[in-house]
């Protein structure tokens, strides 16, 4: 396990990580996972206090033992968690919100929000940073945590998350792919701002370097 994890911070009772894209956390069916290579490198046990995609990069939290990783999960329920995608095309309005009702499963294509017997609400907020003529990168809000939320709302918008191969378009990715060598989930979830024993943090991971070409002419 050669892969090296970036670790934000780390206390006796938990680490704060950088997870990269493509790597899941916990996954048993994979070589490797994310708590195989930190336990690995830590000689310690280790939890994950909540989940990303496995294409989805970004700050993650893991407890030591089972009581701090529960202090760090009801600690994330009051948490503000910010994400940055880039999204196919250019949004209007720049700045929004997107409340299709969805289902906390992991859906197709075809039909994103799922069956509808099965929705519940969703709400996600976006803000342009940045765009050109073909591409948009946006901060993400989430109201609510929705199985693939952002990749679902983005799919519905018609602005699917670039790299998206659950979501997105074949042929668009492969296209990105020739064009700017990138074939990976443009989806961060790259700050987290949460009280844990009354101590205020605020974590953040920098955004893949590989995002700024999509923006270096424009």
């Amino acid at each position: 396990m050669s892969q090296t994890i970036e670790i934000i911070e780390e206390t006796k009772g938990w680490i704060a990580v950088n997870k990269p894209s493509g790597l899941s956390v916990h996954n048993a069916e994979d070589q490797t996972n994310l708590l195989l290579i930190l336990e690995e490198h830590l000689g310690c046990t280790l939890h994950a206090a909540h989940r990303l995609d496995s294409p989805t990069s970004g700050v993650l939290l893991l407890g030591k033992a089972p009581q701090s990783t529960h202090l760090l999960q009801q600690a994330l329920q009051s948490a503000t968690k910010e994400y940055t995608a880039v999204l196919r095309g250019q949004i209007t309005p720049a700045e929004g919100t997107w409340n299709w009702s969805l289902t906390n499963k992991s859906e197709g294509f075809r039909n994103p929000r799922g069956r509808a017997s099965e929705r519940v609400k969703a709400r996600t907020r976006y803000q342009t940073i940045q765009f050109n003529q073909y591409l948009t990168m946006v901060k993400v809000h989430l109201d609510t945590g929705r199985q693939h939320q952002i990749r679902k709302h983005a799919l519905l918008a018609k602005h699917p998350v670039v790299g998206d191969t659950r979501y997105g378009d074949k042929r668009y990715n492969r296209s990105i792919q020739r064009r700017y060598g990138i074939d990976q989930l443009c989806l961060c979830a790259n700050r987290l701002d949460v009280v844990l024993e009354g101590q205020p943090y605020s974590f953040e991971a920098p955004l893949p370097p590989s995002w700024s070409k999509f923006f270096a002419s424009s």
